[in-house]
């Protein structure tokens, strides 16, 4: 059995749909799961509250920012339905040697709900009569990455946006390991960086997206966008990734853009990266 990935049960517990008064015109709905350990995850759906169903859908998972903050990019007058979850575990935004070590159990436990979550909240549009089954695309920005890359492979999902993402898990570790190491350490830094990340990597039992992008099938549609001048990530991790997705049956389509790493909801590429994934939707026949 695949790390993370245990076959989907039935649902424990799936409260009321709530539905909350419309925002901007938005109709807004929490969805409430009980995952398998007893902990309950509540999702976020919007949708324009005048528009007319089927909707295609989006789900979305960034760095480790809220639900609403990641919904808020999706602009609220497109006939789309947005969907999101609060990641299960608030891991330290800095990798530190010993104390991120402390954090493993919890992080451990996080990765697997939030895995879970995905498969919940994918079974959970796919039966609404609201929502297109056939036009549902997870969105991964950043860390949300290997999340929306495993995903889309293990669920069959139609379509998949990878933003900023990687492959090679212990090199993207071991390089922000380098990173604050090397101004003191110079070329000694390169031992310990590695290690530290195969320990971490090794502890958490991480699976690698590269090994699932393969498996996208024919039908399916991948968009990866890559930064040019990426430097919280190895252009080799970049490129492993891009390479696997190559090596899948799905249609795969590659955007280069300038500029680093995607910093927040804040960034002000954000408006343009969502409408290259809005444009590439479309064009792909998810929109």
């Amino acid at each position: 059995m695949r790390p993370f990935c245990a076959p989907g049960r039935t649902f424990a517990a799936i409260g009321l749909l709530i539905a909350m008064p419309a925002l901007a015109d938005r109709y807004i709905e929490r969805v409430p799961f009980t995952l398998d350990g007893g902990r309950e995850l509540v999702a976020e759906l919007r949708r324009p509250a005048d528009a007319a169903g089927p909707l295609p859908a989006v789900m979305l998972f960034g760095g480790f920012r809220g639900a609403a903050s990641v919904l808020d990019t999706v602009p609220a007058d497109l006939p789309i339905a947005a969907a999101s979850f609060d990641y299960p575990f608030d891991p330290p935004r800095r990798l530190r040697f010993p104390q991120s070590f402390a954090h493993l159990p919890e992080m451990d436990r996080g990765i697997e709900q939030t895995f879970e979550g995905i498969r919940r909240l994918s079974a959970h549009l796919r039966t609404r009569p609201d929502i297109d089954a056939s036009r549902i695309t997870i969105v991964g920005v950043s860390l949300g990455a290997p999340f929306a890359t495993i995903s889309a492979a293990e669920l069959d999902l139609p379509g998949l946006v990878v933003v900023h993402g990687f492959g090679e898990l212990r090199r993207v570790v071991a390089h922000q390991f380098l990173r604050k190491l090397e101004p003191r350490l110079g070329c000694w830094a390169r031992w310990p960086a590695w290690g530290l990340a195969n320990a971490l990597v090794w502890g958490l039992g991480l699976p690698a997206p590269e090994d699932y992008a393969p498996e996208l099938q024919a039908g399916q549609r991948a968009l990866m966008v890559v930064a040019g001048d990426d430097e919280l990530v190895p252009p080799q991790a970049t490129e492993t990734l891009w390479q696997a997705l190559q090596a899948s049956s799905a249609e795969v389509e590659r955007v280069d853009e300038s500029g680093g790493h995607l910093r927040g909801v804040s960034d002000p590429r954000i408006a343009d990266l969502v409408d290259t994934a809005l444009d590439w939707m479309a064009r792909a026949g998810l929109r």
